[in-house]
């Protein structure tokens, strides 16, 4: 006989009411096995996120069918129903057949239906789950994983843990920002995503809408928009697309039915090069310009003086917000160059009779003017950090991504704020610089704040930037697994052990599989640190993933096995090769790494000007450990300076006999990396009386775009030194053609090579 299940009470939590109201029953062929049979079943509770609270027992529930009445109908319930046959198309799980009463949902109407809060209680005859409506969709999806996680390992049967659970959630916004704007999404896409978001229980979609290089929602008032500004040129062509108004309507509803909430970004006042194409009466010059076909930052933003643009975009959040429901729409605000604006009578005149000091404060006269008009239509603003950077009155929420001090400053102004810092939150970057064990230690909460102020946090965002996502699998490898981390970060915020929560990751990925996920990696599969001694270099093959096994190739030789943490010897100048296997597979792509062997290795070294914290390599020992870097800025190898020369002096072991001294520079002018203006390199035998013995003003063209590697060699110097001194100039202030005109530049280095 199968024990009976003692039903959880939500007394406590429900203030003592405990008015529940049977919604509906399933029944299910029942199969309780015995407890001598316990033991041949492993069952998985690796729910994620991970439940506020969370009671195991030893017993298990089996049964052969799920059983539903002709009559039961409930949305909550529908959607279940469809994700387990979406789940296993090809498996009979419902059945029509009637039996004992085993399975209830029951809703509480004394429950706020916004609420997250459900109970899920299993046993070996019953199972229930309890809440508001809400809480009652959660409970399901947390069944839904249990099912899934379960199903595979019998094969007739459905066997789940017995357990019970108590769950809620921590912040009220737990957000996946999904770009649409750089590369087009189908709506097939965004509706499995919204069906992902719903399972892991993330509760918002921002949905970025219009960009320099697409404006992507139909305006009928202005169909420019639409026919010039949803297109641009490129490579491979005309490229682009918007979403008409029902699909718009489609979409919202559709998140609507699994409680997420749609944010549409309507990009102002910069970012708004596509709209400006389609009406250049919009910009400053009110010249012609065409839909940005590359990345960056543009000059041609919205005009602040002309009242003509005002009314433009009065228009636009009118029928923007015929679409949306949500109360909140977020009007970006961040990067918008204001070299236009200081060389606009328009806006000039603007800032005169507004009585503003400088053109930060003509951003927030702008900022204020839309968020009034959004006002009246019982719309909120959010707004990426820079809007804060000179006084906002109106009631907006401020999205922090450069770092946390945007929110913090948001919270002591008084601010409802959104983390998602660049440092763990950014999708799009990529694995290296954040992986999964780096989103797992995100603390939407800073230290710097009081706990009054910590309540103005509502929550947190993952954000994937297109640039370089041009593909539904590109975007599956970005997203996941570390989207998995995302979700218990917000919804449960109580950490469990990293590697408890790998443990779990794992047991999702058949799961995530069967949803057509293409995931990607956990953190980048090979790391190598290096040993230098006698000027001689071991790589250390090391790896944060389990289970993994290696190969190297050194140049054009033979693949060789190697275990984690094995050594390998670089016996001179040259190129290494690693892959990592899992499950006798490739695990991620090829490590690739150049070493040169060189008589300057691990030297003393001395810097007048420290590198940025930003990019440090390896500090101290980068210069001169023998590793180059590759054409990723950020694999680690590649030191920064930000505003700053290098100016270092390399201490040899003793005078020796040099012939050529080389090296790497980067250049990357969108993010504003720009090769040294003035090199030079001078000698000393004793540190005191030095001379140049080679300098060159400039190794290439700033003009240049796309990434690229410049090298610089001092040949033929048949000069005796113990010391040699390198000086590079930054090349300073970034020209009046550039985005960011009078930004600083910065130079970035990976090695000095002493032969």
């Amino acid at each position: 006989m199968c024990k009976n299940l003692n039903l959880l009470t939500a007394n406590t939590i429900l203030n003592g009411k405990n008015k529940w109201y049977l919604i509906a029953s399933i029944l299910f062929l029942l199969g309780c096995q015995p407890s001598s049979n316990k033991n041949s079943f492993n069952p998985k509770s690796s729910v994620i996120p991970m439940p506020t609270l969370l009671e195991k027992k030893e017993e298990f529930f089996e049964a052969k069918f799920l059983n539903t009445k002709d009559d039961f109908k409930i949305r909550e319930f529908e959607l279940f129903k469809k994700q387990l046959k979406n789940y296993f198309p090809k498996k009979t799980i419902f059945s029509k057949s009637t039996s004992s009463k085993n399975f209830e949902i029951k809703i509480d109407e004394t429950i706020d239906e916004d609420a997250s809060f459900y109970e899920l209680s299993i046993g070996q005859e019953f199972i229930v789950v309890k809440g508001g409506k809400k809480g009652v969709f959660y409970g399901l999806q947390t069944l839904f994983q249990l099912i899934v996680l379960n199903y595979d390992s019998i094969s007739n049967s459905i066997r789940l843990p017995c357990l019970e659970i108590k769950d809620q959630n921590s912040f009220e916004h737990r957000g996946f920002l999904m770009d649409c704007c750089r590369h087009f999404f189908p709506l097939k896409t965004i509706k499995k995503y919204i069906d992902l978001l719903a399972i892991y229980k993330m509760n918002v979609l921002h949905w970025h809408l219009t960009e320099d290089q697409g404006w992507r929602i139909e305006i009928d008032k202005y169909p420019k928009l639409n026919t010039v500004g949803s297109w641009r040129e490129d490579s491979t062509g005309k490229y682009g697309g918007f979403y008409t108004k029902k699909e718009i309507r489609e979409i919202v509803k559709y998140a609507k039915e699994r409680y997420i909430e749609v944010i549409p970004e309507i990009e102002l006042p910069g970012h708004s090069q596509a709209a400006i194409a389609s009406y250049p009466f919009l910009s400053c010059e009110s010249k012609q310009i065409q839909v940005a076909n590359s990345w960056g930052v543009f000059k041609d933003i919205y005009c602040a003086g002309n009242d003509s643009v005002f009314i433009f975009l009065e228009d636009i959040f009118q029928e923007i917000t015929e679409l949306f429901p949500s109360n909140r729409i977020h009007i970006g605000g961040d990067e918008a160059p204001k070299f236009r604006w200081e060389n606009c009578e328009k806006c000039q005149k603007r800032m005169a009779q507004e009585n503003l000091k400088d053109e930060h404060e003509l951003q927030s006269y702008f900022i204020e003017r839309i968020a009034k008009d959004l006002e009246k239509k019982n719309k909120s603003i959010i707004g990426w950090d820079e809007i804060i950077e000179s006084k906002i009155n109106s009631d907006v929420t401020i999205q922090s991504w450069r770092g946390f001090s945007g929110g913090i400053q948001a919270v002591k102004e008084g601010k409802k704020t959104i983390m998602s810092p660049t440092s763990h939150c950014y999708f799009d970057y990529d694995i290296n610089s954040i992986d999964l064990e780096k989103v797992y230690t995100f603390n939407p909460i800073p230290s710097e704040i009081d706990s009054l102020e910590s309540e103005l946090i509502i929550g947190g965002e993952c954000n994937l930037w297109s640039e370089r996502i041009p593909s539904e699998k590109e975007l599956d490898r970005k997203t996941f697994p570390r989207l998995l981390a995302m979700s218990e970060v917000l919804w449960t915020y109580r950490k469990d052990k990293f590697e408890n929560f790998q443990n779990r990751v794992e047991d999702h990925y058949p799961v995530l599989s069967r949803l057509d996920v293409d995931y990607g990696i956990e953190s980048s599969p090979v790391r190598l640190s290096s040993k230098i001694n006698n000027r001689k270099i071991k790589a250390v093959v090391n790896s944060k993933i389990k289970n993994l096994e290696f190969t190297y190739q050194w140049n054009n030789e033979e693949a060789k096995p190697i275990k984690k943490n094995g050594e390998i010897e670089i016996p001179k100048s040259g190129k290494l090769t690693l892959q990592a296997y899992k499950n006798g597979k490739k695990y991620g792509d090829q490590k690739v790494e150049k070493f040169a062997v060189h008589l300057g290795l691990n030297s003393n070294i001395d810097y007048q000007y420290m590198y940025s914290l930003s990019y440090q390599a390896e500090g101290l020992s980068s210069l001169i450990n023998g590793r180059l870097g590759s054409l990723d800025f950020k694999d680690g190898q590649w030191q920064g300076f930000s505003g700053k020369n290098l100016d270092v002096i390399l201490s040899l072991d003793s005078l020796t006999s040099i012939n050529k001294v080389s090296m790497n520079f980067y250049q990357y002018i969108n993010s504003w990396i720009v090769v040294p203006s003035y090199i030079s390199i001078m000698s000393s035998k004793d540190s005191l009386n030095w001379e140049i013995i080679k300098s060159v003003d400039s190794i290439g063209e700033i003009r240049k775009r796309g990434k690229f590697i410049s090298s610089i060699s001092f040949d033929s110097l048949e000069t005796d030194a113990k010391y040699l001194k390198i000086f590079a100039k930054n090349y300073g202030k970034l020209p009046s053609w550039h985005e960011a005109a009078g930004a600083e530049s910065w130079l970035f280095i990976d090695e000095i090579i002493v032969e």
